[in-house]
């Protein structure tokens, strides 16, 4: 028989039948979550939250500017030298064309790929402005909306050829992908060719055309971001809950700290979120010129639970080595039911463009391998795995 018996969800705090749960990211799988240990996930999260959160808050980071500029980040440092299928590269977005040509109806996104590949994706405009931070555009779009995209490759070396399409078309998965420069080989069956005479085609390259000639003449292409101030807010806020539920039990969503995160975490105002007293920094509140900067990990996402000052935080290290903190509590009574490990620290490392993570590693035993004075094996895994970029093929 199925176990009907109430669960406390983490997210919402509500008792519900174990039925109505699934299984949860807490650090999402975008961002190399599939690759930490079980502690990173938890089934006590109601798949209605899951699904909230999913879209609506790690979601803005993941699919919004910040999110996309991070994964492309020191990525090539972990292509293969020999095999560039082996690993999809992130795309660079460049923003939103401000062509007077594009139909009114559609939005025209510059991509730029790997070795300078000119990548333009039109599709239709978002209905709601809820969704104009996120890149692409509105993530639960049905396939006949996910529009078209084109390329032009900027090298003619095979590696790059060969890195570009596949980068192109793990970017572009449900779009139809147009080879705008060269002609798809018989078995490239996931492009097609262009055809000029086909009037749909004509207008999107004619915009295409426009993008491509400025930006090899080196001249200004007009283009628009979107970009938020309170970047990751939201995203740390889950993230201080589901540690906080995860270490000190679902009841700690019924502490203050807790019930503070749970409010930032699922208020979309930011206006509310801003009287709410959360201690931390966000994407944009953070520097590149901190003491944390020296333990980031060139390409990773550095995630790591400090204690300090009497008190418990999450601290996010971006690729680009960037910081956001999250306060998750400075109840003494909480901290002294931590487990057994936490009170020095624990670090864990995932590098999503290699599959690859981590961790748990405690702080000091992370310093050291950072410092070269005592390896840590999992580590080392990792650092064997970058190469010199200036060893790849030149474009």
């Amino acid at each position: 028989m199925p176990d009907e018996s109430n669960v406390t969800c983490f997210y919402c705090g509500l008792d519900k039948p174990r039925s109505e749960f699934s299984d949860e990211h807490i650090w999402p799988d975008a961002l190399g979550g599939d690759y930490l240990p079980r502690f990173w996930r938890t089934d006590e999260v109601c798949a209605k939250c899951n699904s909230m959160s999913g879209v609506f808050v790690d979601g803005t980071f993941i699919r919004g500017w910040a999110g996309s500029a991070e994964r492309g980040h020191s990525a090539q440092e972990y292509l293969s030298l020999t095999e560039p299928l082996r690993t999809a590269l992130p795309l660079n977005y460049f923003g939103r064309s401000t062509d007077p040509n594009i139909h009114p109806d559609e939005v025209a996104d510059w991509w730029v790929g790997p070795c300078g590949a000119t990548i333009v994706h039109f599709r239709p405009k978002e209905t709601e402005a809820l969704w104009s931070p996120y890149l692409g555009g509105d993530p639960r779009a049905k396939k006949a909306r996910v529009g078209r995209a084109y390329i032009a490759l900027a090298s003619a070396t095979e590696f790059w050829i060969l890195a570009a399409l596949g980068s192109f078309k793990q970017h572009f998965k449900r779009a139809k992908r147009y080879t705008v420069n060269i002609v798809p080989l018989p078995e490239w069956t996931a492009f097609e060719p262009i055809d000029r005479a086909d009037p749909a085609q004509a207008a999107d390259l004619k915009i295409f055309d426009a993008i491509t000639a400025a930006a090899k003449a080196a001249e200004s292409v007009h283009a628009q971001q979107e970009i938020q101030l309170d970047t990751g807010h939201r995203f740390l806020c889950k993230l201080g809950l589901a540690l906080g539920c995860q270490l000190f039990g679902a009841s700690f969503g019924t502490h203050e700290h807790g019930e503070q995160l749970r409010r930032a975490f699922r208020d979309p105002d930011f206006q509310r979120r801003q009287k709410i007293p959360i201690r931390g920094t966000g994407y944009f509140n953070g520097s590149q010129q901190t003491p944390l900067e020296r333990f980031g990990w060139p390409g990773a996402w550095v995630l790591m639970l400090q204690t300090a000052g009497a008190s418990l935080s999450f601290v996010v290290i971006t690729p680009s080595k960037r910081s956001m903190t999250i306060q998750i509590t400075d109840d003494p009574a909480l901290l002294a039911t931590l487990p057994e490990g936490y009170a020095e620290g624990q670090v864990w490392v995932t590098l999503p463009i290699l599959g690859q993570a981590a961790g748990p590693i405690a702080t000091p035993d992370y310093i050291a391998h950072l410092t070269g004075e005592i390896l840590n094996s999992d580590l080392a895994a990792l650092a064997a795995a970058r190469i010199d970029p200036a060893l790849l093929p030149s474009c």
